[in-house]
């Protein structure tokens, strides 16, 4: 069977989805499992500023300087247990460790008894009841990924960290996946918006948006439910889709309105309906992966990893966003091109997995990202993708992409797209009462590539690096505005056991 890669551009042919584990009939006992990453990579100066501001920086004798390019190196490891009863019922905990940059974090017993620089946590915890054969329950705090691609490169909804109820019945080659889900937990510290005191409208005085006793007296939750569903045709054709609304009862917070946040808004309650139709497939040599989705205005941005702010609401904006991609493909015999092609609009933000694997989008992945599809404006871009499999061990991918942007006159809840945290050139400032991005991004050509070692099986080392080129427009005469390139390159090692 030949490999297929999910890299570069990633949308290689697929050939199905991970959504939720299949029930099994276990042995009762504890099944460990697990991945680990390292990642050597380098950036230069212009990395994600394109040698504007914030390129610079004052230093403790009171001289500008320039922040310089950077070498670092990160590492983490992800340990699976999955405990089985003797009737089926099994409970899954994930433990990430270490997760951070290369550094001294070491620390033994004799610091005072207690590890300095921990660095453990736990994503996954939850319990799935097989009530039937066609059935299983799921409860707790899981990871869903709903898409036409492998876990990590999906367009819409990928590896999304929830806590909740969701079901698996299936019945021959569908599964529907049924779900309720908590975003926000009134009685938790994360529910809603404190009013801090001395606060004023326009101060922009306050914390983070945590629970407020309105909020957690009127038990006002985030709550997100739906369904998704998938079939696969046949053994070369997958179909999907789903639907879901998320409601947010949480009091809209006026009171801690900051400069940078226009129109009266500091925090606009999350809700709307969202959904998406995707396909997988081939005939003969040609291939086919696409995707299309919907999210309400308020919405915009949702499923990204971003919270709202008291300083800045990270989610939503005035119009009901769209998105959507397309993959048609060939293989000739080692070879495969494609051609990537896709649009954002109405403020609309696919996952931060989707991308070309190496400095536009891919967030969730690459290390290395300048620029997240779907920020800044309404996109649209194409997308050359070329790969040769020189052995079973070794692929390489090649990229060239364009994008045309659209770049958005507003950001925040009443503007053309979401306020996002990604955007790292000229945070938003207030202009005429509305929160506006001082510099725009109108377009951008990247050209890159990835080559894939497996070494073993179970053991991969990536070798990425890449060039993107910004188009910038000043519609604020900003001093000093710059456009420069920007080079990156990464080593990533991963393994699997």
């Amino acid at each position: 069977m030949k490999k297929v890669l999910v890299t570069g551009a990633a949308l290689m042919l697929a050939g199905g989805i991970a959504t939720t584990a299949a029930v099994a009939a276990d042995e009762p006992g504890v099944k460990i499992t697990g991945d680990a990453r390292i990642r050597l990579y380098y950036v230069d100066s212009n990395f994600r500023n394109f040698n504007n501001s914030p390129a610079y920086y004052t230093d403790a004798s009171g001289h500008r300087q320039k922040i310089s390019s950077q070498t670092n190196m990160d590492s983490r490891v992800r340990v699976v247990m999955k405990g089985t009863t003797a009737g089926g019922t099994y409970a899954v905990v994930r433990m990430r460790i270490g997760e951070s940059l290369m550094g001294d974090v070491d620390g033994d017993y004799s610091n005072n008894n207690t590890f300095r620089n921990s660095n453990i946590a736990a994503d996954m915890a939850y319990v799935g009841i097989p009530f039937t054969q066609n059935f299983t329950l799921e409860l707790g705090r899981y990871r869903s990924t709903y898409g036409p691609l492998p876990g990590g490169f999906n367009f819409f909804y990928d590896d999304v960290n929830l806590t909740g109820a969701r079901g698996i019945i299936k019945f021959g080659n569908v599964e529907i996946n049924p779900f309720a889900e908590w975003m926000v937990e009134a009685q938790n510290p994360d529910g809603g918006a404190t009013v801090t005191a001395g606060a004023t409208a326009g101060s922009g005085v306050g914390t983070n948006l945590a629970a407020s006793a309105d909020d957690t007296k009127q038990d006002n939750d985030e709550i997100r439910f739906g369904v998704h569903a998938k079939m696969q045709v046949n053994k070369d054709w997958l179909v999907g889709g789903m639907v879901g609304y998320q409601m947010d009862n949480r009091n809209e917070n006026t009171l801690l309105l900051a400069p940078t946040v226009g129109a009266g808004k500091a925090f606009e309650p999350n809700k709307g309906f969202f959904g998406s139709l995707y396909v997988n497939g081939k005939a003969g040599n040609f291939g086919l992966v696409g995707e299309v989705a919907v999210t309400a205005a308020n919405l915009n941005n949702f499923n990204s990893w971003e919270q709202d702010l008291v300083t800045a609401d990270r989610i939503g904006s005035k119009d009901t966003g769209f998105g959507g991609f397309i993959f048609p493909n060939y293989q000739i015999d080692k070879w495969n091109i494609g051609l990537n092609l896709g649009f954002t609009t109405g403020g609309f933000q696919p996952d931060g997995a989707f991308g070309d694997g190496v400095l536009l989008g891919t967030i969730d992945n690459s290390v290395i990202s300048t620029v997240r599809i779907g920020d800044y404006g309404d996109w649209l871009w194409a997308g050359l993708v070329v790969s040769y499999q020189f052995t079973d061990a070794l692929k390489l991918t090649g990229n060239f992409f364009y994008a045309n942007i659209d770049a958005w006159d507003s950001v925040g809840p009443d503007g053309d797209g979401p306020n996002t945290g990604f955007r790292s050139l000229g945070k938003a400032i207030s202009v005429n009462g509305f929160s506006k991005d001082p510099i725009d991004i109108t377009g951008a050509w990247t050209l890159s590539g990835m080559l894939q070692w497996t070494v073993s099986k179970g053991t991969d080392i990536f070798f990425s690096a890449g060039y993107l080129k910004p188009s910038i427009d000043n519609p604020y005469n900003v001093l000093g505005l710059d456009d420069k390139g920007v080079f990156a390159a990464a080593t990533r090692v991963e393994i699997k056991f």
